[in-house]
C-alpha cells in the first residue's frame, strides 16, 4: 500500500522549516511530490542560537515562537498542495544532542494542530536512544532506498548540514554515522567575527589556504578516533574557535575548516573501493567544499544530478519514517546508530 506523507525537518543550521510531500510504500521507492522552505524569523533564529549556546533548555518564548512558525509553515504547505495526506512526520528543532549521555532534545509541541486529519508522528530519536543507540543519524534507510532506486551498489551519501553525516551503502550492507562538523561551526564563526552569515557559494573560502597548525590540531580530536557508529552535537567543535590565531585571515580559517569535512570521511573508509560519493544538504552549494571533495574522491556527484532536491532529503526522510512507523517497519540498526536491536522510530501524537 502506498501513502502520501508530509515530512518536516528543521536542522541544526537553524535556517528554517523544510516541508516535503512524498508517495511511498515505505520500503521499495520514494516518489517526490512537492518541497518548500520557510525561513525562520530573525527573532526566532536569535532565540534558538542563544538557547543552544547557553544550554537554557526551558525558554517558553522560544517554544511559543517555534509553535507559531511551525503551524504557519505547515498549514501554508498543506493549503498550497491541496492533496489528501495520510501521515505527517515532524522532526522538531534539535537544541541538544549528546550520544555519551544518551540524550537528544528536539523542541516540538504536540499540542499544535494542522489543517489535516492525518496522524502526526514525532520524537523519532527517542526509541533509538532508549534501545542503546546514539539517536543519530536516523535516515540512512532512506539513503539505502535511494541507492536501490538508482541501482547503485557501492556509494557514500554525505549530508552536510549543521553537522556532517554520511551513509555507506555496499552491496546491500549499510553503515552510517556523523563524521565532523558541517555548516554550523563555519556559520557561527562568520557571524561572530564578520558581517557575513555564511560562506555563500564558497565566495569567502575560495581564495583561502590551509593553515596546517589549525588543521593538525583539529584532526587530533578524540572524536575522529572513535569507530562507527558515532554522532555529534552541533557545538562539539566550537571550542576550537578559541584556538584560532587572529593573525590568520578569515578566508584561510574557513578554508581549513572546510578541508576537514572530506578528510574526515576519507579517514573512516577502511577499504579502497571506488565508491560513488553523493553530496546533499546545504554544504553541497559551497563550491570550495565541492572542490575539496573532488581532490580526494574521484567519483563525486550531487544528489541533484539524479533528480532529487538536495535541500529536502531530510524532510522527505521524515515522511518516510512516518510511513514506516504506521507499518511498524524497522528504520534504525546497529550498524547505523549502535542500537541494540532493529526497531522502528517515532511516536504518535
Amino acid at each position: 500500500m502506498e501513502y502520501i506523507a508530509l515530512g518536516c525537518m528543521t536542522g541544526t543550521s537553524l535556517d528554517g522549516i523544510d516541508c516535503s510531500l512524498i508517495k511511498s510504500d515505505g520500503t521499495s521507492q520514494v516518489i517526490q511530490i512537492s518541497n518548500d522552505f520557510t525561513p525562520y524569523s530573525k527573532k526566532l533564529q536569535k532565540k534558538l542560537s542563544k538557547t543552544i549556546r547557553d544550554q537554557y533548555l526551558d525558554d517558553l518564548e522560544v517554544v511559543r515562537l517555534l509553535n507559531e512558525e511551525y503551524q504557519h509553515a505547515i498549514n501554508n504547505f498543506i493549503l498550497k498542495n491541496k492533496i489528501k495526506i495520510d501521515v505527517i512526520g515532524i522532526h522538531g528543532q534539535t537544541i541538544y544532542h549528546n550520544a555519551l549521555l544518551k540524550l537528544s532534545i528536539q523542541l516540538y509541541d504536540k499540542k499544535i494542530r494542522y489543517n489535516s486529519k492525518a496522524p502526526v508522528i514525532c520524537n523519532f530519536r527517542k526509541n533509538d536512544i532508549l534501545n542503546g543507540g546514539n539517536g543519530a543519524p536516523i535516515i540512512p534507510i532512506y539513503h539505502q532506498i535511494i541507492a536501490n532506486q538508482l541501482q547503485i551498489k557501492s556509494t557514500i551519501f554525505v549530508n552536510i548540514g549543521g553537522v556532517t553525516n554520511f551513509t555507506i551503502i555496499d552491496n546491500g550492507e549499510i553503515r552510517a554515522g556523523d563524521s565532523s562538523f558541517g555548516n554550523a561551526l563555519i556559520n557561527d564563526l562568520l557571524i561572530s567575527k564578520t558581517n557575513y552569515k555564511f560562506d555563500d557559494n564558497g565566495s569567502i573560502s575560495r581564495t583561502g589556504k590551509k593553515i596546517s597548525n589549525l588543521f593538525n590540531l583539529i584532526i587530533k580530536d578524540d572524536f575522529f578516533k572513535k569507530k562507527l557508529p558515532k554522532s555529534l552535537d552541533r557545538n562539539y567543535f566550537h571550542h576550537y574557535i578559541n584556538d584560532i590565531n587572529l593573525n590568520n585571515s578569515i578566508e584561510d580559517i574557513i578554508y581549513t575548516f572546510l578541508s576537514i569535512i572530506p578528510y574526515s570521511i576519507n579517514q573512516i573508509i577502511n577499504d579502497k573501493k571506488n565508491y560513488k560519493v553523493i553530496l546533499m544538504g546545504g554544504g553541497r552549494k559551497n563550491l570550495t567544499l565541492v572542490k575539496l571533495f573532488k581532490e580526494i574522491f574521484d567519483d563525486l556527484s550531487l544528489i541533484d544530478d539524479f533528480n532529487f532536491d538536495g535541500d529536502f532529503i531530510e524532510s522527505q526522510g521524515m515522511g518516510l519514517l512516518a510511513i514506516r512507523y504506521l507499518n511498524k517497519i524497522t528504520s534504525t540498526y546497529k550498524s547505523t546508530t549502535g542500537v541494540s536491536k532493529d526497531i522502528y522510530l517515532g511516536e504518535k501524537v
